[in-house]
């Protein structure tokens, strides 16, 4: 929700010079104080968790989140994210019980016990910043039951033209009002190191300022941990939803996923949790308007949106200082594998998504803080260099002398270690 939100307010900046837009909001230091409120309580029995955060500077978004093997790897998240911390949230039912819920780490808050919401009953979400601002929602209660009957992939073509694989849904109405459907996913892949060797750098006593030359040491070692298989995680990014054509009917072959045929997380093999949740009008239309002003297209036509409206609001009647939607839902769930060759038994795989070409450079430089002349260097960033900001993956000896060669060779991290891209540890869920 937060990343729809940020691509909304940075359109209508850009699109101010040509035609003003009221979105309620007065000015960009305004902007930043909005309260961003994500928050969905499920019929599960666990802890939940309530994430609260300040709309960021539209500086932040220009920021590349892609990985990329010249710099060093960053937590994009943590990093930008405006959390609002030393919060009091606590959910409260119709029936008089308070569930407080504890900041866990910065913006995100868990209940204290496990708890799920039951059908029947209606809750309220309740909010009081560290500035004393309260905020509460309006009351929710669950709509309906309805169970994923079937969680299936097929060959497909998307709306584009192009050829993958679909994950698709058929559901069956349990109970209740069942006509609003969203829909969440979280996919796991493993991922193979494609210049993965048993031996990696060991670098140690670096000194790049020392005179009158650097100092260190540099071994090839055995490698200490697993780098060549590992497991990739997305969550979903999307708003996915979907509508019953009438009350008591059933979804049939609803398309969650497309994953194009040429994308490199379905190399090997791949899974993915989808989550079904029943929701109600007033959020399928929230979720819905948010989806529709986050596209461009949508973003230039005549309509003047006002300030996104969810279901809460701050008790002091002061408007436009939050944003986000307290939803009550019912929760199905199922998950499914399946391997690039049970679809394209006799293609070649995917690419891997980056340039795994084999390199060298000369092993050291000149002393960081030497003062004499210098002329230009034509030769790429030393071999410690690399090493010591963790950007290359060792591959195996440079027996060719050429010009700014070295005595190794060696690939983008993200091509000899898998962990650049993942995880090392397989999910407790995996089958092969």
């Amino acid at each position: 929700m937060k990343n729809n939100l940020f691509i909304i307010l940075t359109l209508l900046f850009f699109i101010s010079c040509i035609e003003e837009v009221d979105l309620g909001i007065a000015s960009n230091e305004n902007v930043q104080k909005i309260l961003i409120v994500e928050a969905t309580l499920t019929n599960e029995l666990k802890n939940h968790r309530v994430t609260l955060s300040r709309m960021d500077t539209l500086v932040d978004l220009g920021i590349d989140s892609i990985y990329n093997p010249y710099t060093p790897i960053r937590d994009i998240n943590r990093d930008l994210v405006r959390y609002e911390s030393n919060a009091t949230v606590s959910i409260e039912n119709n029936n008089g019980t308070t569930y407080s819920f504890n900041e866990t780490s910065p913006g995100i808050y868990e209940s204290e016990n496990e708890f799920a919401a039951e059908m029947g009953n209606a809750y309220q979400l309740n909010i009081i910043t560290s500035d004393g601002k309260r905020y509460s929602s309006t009351n929710m209660q669950i709509e309906g039951l309805s169970a994923i009957s079937n969680l299936y992939a097929e060959k497909t073509t998307s709306e584009s033209g192009a050829q993958g694989i679909g994950i698709f849904v058929d559901n069956t109405v349990e109970s209740g009002t069942v006509q609003n459907l969203r829909y969440t996913y979280d996919e796991t892949y493993k991922i193979i190191a494609p210049n993965w060797s048993p031996e990696a750098f060991k670098l140690t006593n670096y000194e790049p300022c020392a005179l009158p030359l650097v100092t260190y040491d540099l071994e090839i070692i055995e490698r200490e941990e697993e780098q060549q298989v590992c497991y990739g995680n997305n969550l979903s990014n999307t708003i996915i939803q979907a509508q019953q054509g009438n009350l008591g009917d059933n979804i049939k072959k609803f398309m969650v996923r497309f994953i194009d045929q040429e994308n490199f997380i379905i190399s090997h093999r791949y899974s993915i949790e989808v989550v079904q949740l029943v929701s109600n009008a007033a959020s399928f239309s929230f979720y819905d308007q948010l989806n529709n002003f986050s596209q461009t297209g949508n973003i230039f036509s005549q309509i003047q949106p006002g300030f996104l409206e969810g279901n809460l609001s701050s008790d002091d009647g002061t408007q436009g200082t939050v944003i986000g939607f307290f939803d009550v839902v019912s929760v199905s769930k199922d998950r499914l594998f399946f391997n690039y060759t049970d679809f394209y038994p006799n293609e070649e795989l995917p690419p891997y998504p980056f340039n795994c070409r084999e390199l060298t450079a000369p092993e050291s430089h000149v002393s960081f803080c030497f003062s004499g002349p210098r002329g230009p260097n034509p030769c790429p960033q030393s071999v410690i260099q690399q090493i010591d900001l963790d950007l290359i993956s060792y591959v195996k000896p440079n027996v060719n002398d050429v010009d700014c060669g070295g005595p190794h060779i060696f690939v983008p991290k993200v091509c000899g270690d898998c962990t650049a891209l993942g995880s090392n540890i397989e999910p407790d869920f995996w089958t092969e």
